[in-house]
């Protein structure tokens, strides 16, 4: 029986298929999740962002091979210290990458109007604990307020009552967190500061995906932009953009956190971009 030839396209496919093939799994009955292996996985940490914790806990939990971003795990094959089980290793590097997008999003200088709040409460905390001092009688003192009150106050006049008591409590506790707050603020304005707008939550996660694929894959995050052209002189219209990183970054970003395909292209394409100019300067 003489095969037809396959067609360019179908060639295309089946190649495809083979490099990104489902990833086989030998699974026993207590060993069907990332947390069950040989190298057990480190405790999941608890992030300040929901939804960091709702896909780390997708990435510690869902069975191998169950996960789009599982296919990624054959670049992780021929690292030695990856070799013995390649998506353990791959989900392990992606709860990383939220970890570490998250502590950066943590220790970046607070914005402007966080510190102008912050002092705005400072001042008004000062001038609680100053009118807090009008409660006491006026002839009071600090030194007689511990012996009950001045020698001649033969009719008690500026005897301390429990309110009064009460408010001086709470007038040491306001100076205790006065400080406090004091040094948060002033700390907080000695970080350096960015030129730029902070940077958000995809961008940071982009950011640390690119930095994890350079050091563990060794490859360029560059996509391969997909161009139709105009005619002469006219600037090539984008049809789209592709690549590896690409397809790991949409595979974690879209298809388990919450993001557009668009938006993670976009970001990629940015972070991209952003790397290459400060290559040249």
């Amino acid at each position: 029986m003489v095969q037809r030839p396959k067609s360019i396209s179908a060639k295309r496919t089946a190649k495809k298929k083979r490099r990104f093939a489902r990833v086989r799994v030998r699974r026993t009955p207590t060993t069907q999740s990332v947390g069950a292996f040989a190298a057990p996985m480190p405790p999941v940490p608890l992030l300040w962002n929901l939804k960091d914790n709702l896909v780390v806990h997708t990435l510690a939990g869902a069975e191998f091979g169950d996960l789009s971003v599982d296919r990624f795990a054959d670049f992780l094959r021929d690292k030695e210290s990856d070799a013995k089980n390649p998506v353990a290793a791959l989900r392990q590097g992606l709860i990383k990458v939220y970890q570490e997008a998250g502590n950066q999003r943590q220790s970046t200088k607070a914005g402007f109007t966080q510190i102008h709040t912050a002092q705005v409460v400072l001042r008004s905390l000062k001038a609680a604990i100053k009118r807090l001092d009008r409660v006491k009688p006026r002839e009071k003192r600090f030194l007689e307020t511990i012996f009950g009150g001045p020698p001649d106050d033969h009719k008690g006049i500026a005897e301390l009552n429990n309110f009064a008591a009460n408010c001086w409590q709470v007038k040491l506790d306001l100076a205790k967190i006065v400080s406090e707050l004091e040094r948060a603020i002033e700390v907080e304005k000695a970080k350096p500061s960015k030129a730029g707008e902070r940077k958000k939550r995809l961008r940071t996660l982009v950011e640390a995906l690119a930095d994890w694929w350079r050091s563990k894959i060794g490859e360029s995050i560059a996509p391969y932009v997909y161009a139709k052209k105009l005619g002469k002189g006219i600037p090539a219209f984008v049809v789209g953009r592709q690549g590896d990183f690409i397809e790991l970054a949409q595979a974690l970003l879209s298809n388990i956190d919450v993001f557009k395909e668009s938006e993670v292209i976009s970001a990629v394409t940015n972070v991209y971009e952003d790397r290459l100019q400060r290559k040249k300067q």
